[in-house]
């Protein structure tokens, strides 16, 4: 089985504050670095886990919610 190459990362041009000139509008050591992404990427197992959390969380909520509706009547 062959191995996959990696998918390419995408990289974006970055500034720090103290590097950028106001007057002229220009960077003056501009980087690069990777694009931040929200949400960030997950595989199927993280992604499993957050769905797992989610649900369990709602799951709890509906039984406190239904076990006040009970305690008031």
């Amino acid at each position: 089985m062959q191995d996959q190459p990696a998918s390419p990362q995408l990289l974006v041009q970055y500034c720090k504050a103290s590097d950028f000139n106001a007057a002229t509008g220009e960077c003056v050591a501009p980087f690069y670095g990777p694009a931040s992404s929200f949400p960030p990427v997950l595989d199927a197992a993280e992604g499993f886990a957050v769905s797992v959390v989610i649900i369990g969380s709602w799951a709890i909520g509906f039984y406190i919610k239904q076990a006040r509706r009970v305690a008031n009547t």
